[in-house]
């Protein structure tokens, strides 16, 4: 009885300090709040929360609490102590007390909450009947009409007593996923403990895994009766039928028993008896070490580790089985390293066929993969209703292909995989998983493959980013000569040869290595990075975020046809982005309830860069560069990629300097995009590509197959770009001058308002010289002129500043040529003699006076300003006539003849004319040269009136009649002061 009064004391004392510390109970509400929102959010957050503030009320308790309790104070101190230690103690005990008040409170309102979760766990917890561990719903699946092409998660479950089960699998189940299972009740405190934490610390840190807290009893319930969601109800709804109506009813034996029957283990199977006849062709009572471990190894991510589809990730797992069978105890370490001596292949049976054939099976693997990975539902388990994307008539197409019903394959070991996607939507319409493939969830070759893709790259990693971000045309020039990488690593193009100067629509359409590696070095490369991943790829990026070089040419760690195709349909749909899907939706047969699975669209690129990349891929498809031909009716934009071999690889597998590994296609139209990829698994010798011929066909073939005419076979031209003529060789683009020849202008795409104002001065005419002065001294005759100056574009300081980016580490090289090809700047002497109107080229000079013989006859002499070997910029020219040491010329010889000696006109009114009288004279020297333009011609004013009473006069060599009658009209002709004969003109004038 005593005892009971000082625990009355000690409770009415500790509710008496409650109600006396309102303000400590009002911040042990707040926490508590906190705590529930954590549990809300997380259950191992708030379970972890509660621990922690729980031990620190424990502590606080345990320094300082009791003596709250007591109702003496301790003599010791003196009567003489300071106020302002009395003070502190009092200060100490009002914490203390408030953190007991919280610690009480928070402890009854704790296990007030937890009897009320309890009961409600206790309600909500459905039955436990065997008889619903064996039933599974039917998953449907649809074709992208809403036909029906599939069903799966049928009853194929071939189920196994206990006593059949061998003890090595038994063993291993127990060492993987329940280490503890005959000494617990259902519910594993130390491990759930222990998984909480590590799971906090995860979630913290993003480094450690304490693995799950479930315990095989566990792990029954949630498979079959509750659900795989991560929630706090979850967790205890497991516990609870665990304890109370699963171990409370059942042997260990019978548990263990539901769980090897009921789970999907993939490839078709059901349960771990249908599990081992699949991969290994044998009953579970049969099966050895090596291959219990496998099987066990399946319970935790039956598609992860599929033997038959991802054999290294299943080796993994199974070395991870046997190293905790030998940690438990199981097995011997000699045991744990032959087991994982045997290859996972080499126990494997060659196709499982228990699996039925489906036409479609390849497209239906890629939907389960999907529907699995957005909605963490098995549809083998859950039963669904799947709206799938697949046109099964372009399916059709590909599996005749990949049959080779259609087409031949060059030998037996040729694999290939093809995706094709909807332009627009991103939706996968069909895949052509592979050759020779048997049975559910084989290895996919459309999606599941990882291959460098070559010069598919370069519109992705290359031009695209290049005309997005520094607004490219596709006339930009580039200068295709021998190049290196920034690490000073030489780079060749396919051929081994080079182009010179070329634009960027003709360095991509023929596939130029140099070019695409300078259009990648231009670009800012965390652009780049942001443009491809925004098209679903994955680069290559290192510690400091950047993507190497390789990376132009494809050479990084690669993609699948699906993904490629995806990438490229941005450029065909105006720059928006539909990451590839395979479902449009998924309804759940059990409630009904409806999640769409569609892809979303996002802008990643201008429509003026996806349509000149279209344009310029477009023109490689019609010009031949690529492909070997095109598709009649279809507006095709394609790439082709190759993928090399070094030299070492060649000599290892015996293969010949042009042997290739992978080759891709990849093309779009208005309708669909579609890549190949079309190689070798893996290298064997005599087996290998040299080309893309047969691959070229293929891809052709199908396009040609799977093309809807009746659709538009066109790309809108968006009013982003603009067609530009530019001059050739000038970067950034620049606007021909006048003087430009015209087979130095193209006419290309730019951005709209991106496109030059500037005109290239490159052949703009040089200036003429000024103050051209002749001096005579006797028969010595010197012309002098003020210089011109040189054009700047062809100085040395400008044209580095102007063509550093065009002609990189060749600049000074391309000065040089320059230089070499113009000649010295100066001025040309051109001699016209007067007396036979013959010109003759008299010198070329630096400087700026020129000596001569007085020449003799009167002649015209002409100075240019240009450059010795070009004339294009030549100025036109300054004239000085000089007189000649002969000026009397012989004209006997000269004959003039009138084209026009006898015409005819009409009066008109009062009159009647004539014009250009003088135009019928042609004069012609002693050597038969015509002279005309150098003589003075003119009619004789008046002329002579032969009849009548008209009268004639001519002014501005137009002659006028007054009135009908003959008229006679003489010319005067000088040469050089010397008179010469010609007829005259007779005029008939009538009414």
């Amino acid at each position: 009885m005593e005892e009971e009064n000082k625990f009355k004391i000690i409770i009415n004392n500790l509710k008496d300090k409650i109600i006396e510390h309102k303000a400590f109970t009002i911040i042990n509400v707040f926490i508590l709040i906190l705590v529930i929102f954590l549990f809300i959010k997380k259950w191992f957050y708030g379970l972890i929360s509660l621990i922690i503030w729980l031990i620190v009320l424990i502590v606080l308790l345990k320094i300082g609490g009791n003596n709250m309790l007591k109702k003496k104070k301790k003599s010791s101190i003196s009567e003489s102590s300071s106020k302002d230690i009395k003070k502190k103690r009092r200060k100490r005990h009002r914490i203390l007390k408030l953190f007991l008040n919280l610690f009480l409170l928070g402890t009854l309102v704790g296990l007030i909450g937890g009897i009320i979760f309890a009961i409600y766990i206790v309600i909500n917890a459905p039955d436990f009947n065997p008889d619903n561990l064996y039933r599974a719903e039917s998953t449907i699946i649809y074709d992208k009409d809403g036909n029906q092409i599939a069903k799966i998660g049928v009853e194929k479950r071939k189920k196994i007593d206990y006593n059949d089960l061998p003890q090595v699998l038994v063993d291993a189940i127990i060492a993987t996923e329940d280490s503890r299972y005959y000494q617990h009740n259902g519910f594993d405190l130390p491990r759930f403990t222990k998984a909480a934490f590590g799971q906090v610390i995860n979630k913290i840190t993003g480094h450690g895994n304490a693995g799950g807290g479930s315990t095989i009893s566990m792990q029954v319930v949630k498979n079959n009766f509750t659900t795989v969601d991560q929630t706090i109800t979850r967790k205890f709804t497991d516990i609870y039928i665990s304890i109370f109506k699963l171990e409370k009813n059942y042997s260990k034996e019978e548990i263990l028993e539901y769980y090897v029957n009921t789970p999907f283990l993939g490839n078709g199977s059901y349960g771990v008896e249908q599990a081992c006849q699949s991969y290994f062709g044998k009953s579970v009572s049969d099966i050895n070490l090596a291959e219990a471990s496998i099987i066990a190894g399946l319970f935790q991510a039956p598609s992860a580790y599929d033997p038959y589809m991802y054999p290294e990730d299943a080796e993994a797992r199974r070395e991870i089985v046997l190293y905790l069978m030998k940690l438990h105890g199981y097995i011997t370490e000699e045991e744990e390293k032959l087991a994982n001596s045997i290859p996972v292949k080499s126990l494997l049976k060659s196709s499982n066929s228990e699996v039925a054939s489906n036409e479609f099976q390849s497209f239906i693997d890629i939907v389960l993969d999907e529907v699995e990975e957005k909605t963490g539902k098995n549809p083998y388990t859950t039963g669904m209703k799947i709206y799938t994307t697949l046109d099964p008539g372009k399916q059709r197409v590909l599996n005749d292909v990949m049959a080779g019903r259609t087409v031949e394959w060059k030998d037996d070991l040729i694999q290939a995989g093809i995706g094709v996607v909807d332009t627009n939507t991103g939706a996968i319409l069909a895949i052509g998983g592979g050759r020779h493939r048997e049975g559910e969830r084989q290895y996919n070759y459309a999606t599941m493959i990882n291959k460098q893709i070559g010069s598919t790259a370069k519109p992705l990693f290359d031009y695209g980013p290049a005309i997005e971000y520094n607004n490219f045309c596709e006339s930009t020039p580039f200068y295709d000569a021998p190049f290196t990488y920034s690490n000073g690593v030489s780079i060749k193009n396919w051929d081994g040869g080079y182009q010179g100067v070329i634009t960027l629509k003709s360095a991509l359409a023929a596939s130029r290595n140099i070019p695409a590696l300078k259009a990648f070095q231009s670009v800012d490369n965390s652009k780049i990075k942001e443009f491809v991943t925004s098209l679903g790829m994955t680069p290559e990026i290192d510690e400091e975020g950047v993507l190497h070089e390789a990376h132009s040419l494809g050479g990084f760690n690669g993609t699948n046809p699906v993904q490629l195709a995806g990438a490229y349909a941005a450029f065909g749909n105006g720059g928006y982005f539909t990451k590839p899907y395979s479902v449009n939706k998924v309804e759940y047969i059990d409630n009904g309830k409806t999640v769409s699975l569609k892809g979303k669209k996002k802008r990643v690129m201008s429509d003026a860069t996806a349509y000149m990349i279209t344009d310029v891929l477009m023109y490689a498809v019609d010009s031949e560069w690529i492909l070997n031909g095109d598709v009649d009716g279809v507006a095709l934009a394609a790439k082709t990629g190759t993928t090399n071999l070094t030299s070492e690889i060649q000599e290892l597998y015996n293969l010949p300097s042009n042997a290739v590994n992978d080759v891709w296609s990849v093309g779009y139209t208005p309708e669909f995009s579609i890549a190949i990829w079309y190689g070798y698994d893996k290298l064997v010798e005599g087996y290998y590509n040299t080309g893309g011929y047969e691959k070229n066909m293929i891809f052709l073939q199908v396009i040609d197959a799977i093309s809807n005419r009746d659709v538009k076979q066109s790309f809108d031209v968006p009013s982003s770009v603009v067609k530009v003529t530019v001059e050739k060789e000038t970067y950034p683009v620049l606007l021909p001058s006048d003087n430009t020849p015209d087979d130095m202008k193209v006419t290309e795409y730019c951005k709209a308002g991106t496109e030059p104002t500037t005109v290239s001065q490159r052949f703009k005419r040089i200036s003429n010289v000024s103050n051209l002065k002749e001096t005579e001294n006797g028969d010595k005759i010197t012309l002098t002129w003020s210089s011109v100056a040189e054009p700047e574009y062809y100085t040395l300081d400008y044209f580095k500043k102007l063509n550093n980016v065009l002609y990189a580490q060749h600049i000074d090289e391309k000065w040089a040529e320059m230089q070499s090809g113009n000649g010295s700047f100066g001025y040309l002497i051109i001699e016209r003699d007067l007396s036979t109107g013959e010109s003759f080229e008299k010198e070329f000079t630096t400087g700026t006076s020129y000596s001569f013989t007085r020449p003799e006859h009167d002649s015209v002499y002409t100075v240019i300003a240009k450059y010795m070997n070009t004339s294009i910029t030549s100025s036109t020219g300054v004239e000085v006539e000089v007189k000649g040491s002969n000026p009397v010329i012989d004209v006997d010889g000269f004959t003039a003849t009138n084209s026009n000696s006898s015409v005819s006109v009409k009066m008109k009114d009062t009159n009647a004319t004539l014009s250009n009288v003088t135009s019928g004279i042609k004069v012609l020297n002693d050597s038969g040269k015509d002279i005309t333009e150098n003589c003075t011609i003119k009619a004789i004013s008046p002329c002579t009136t032969n009849s009548g009473d008209g009268q004639c006069s001519i002014s501005s060599n137009l002659a006028t009649f007054s009135a009908p009658g003959t008229y006679t009209i003489e010319f005067e002709i000088t040469y050089k002061g010397e008179n010469i004969d010609v007829d005259p003109t007779v005029v008939t004038v009538t009414e």
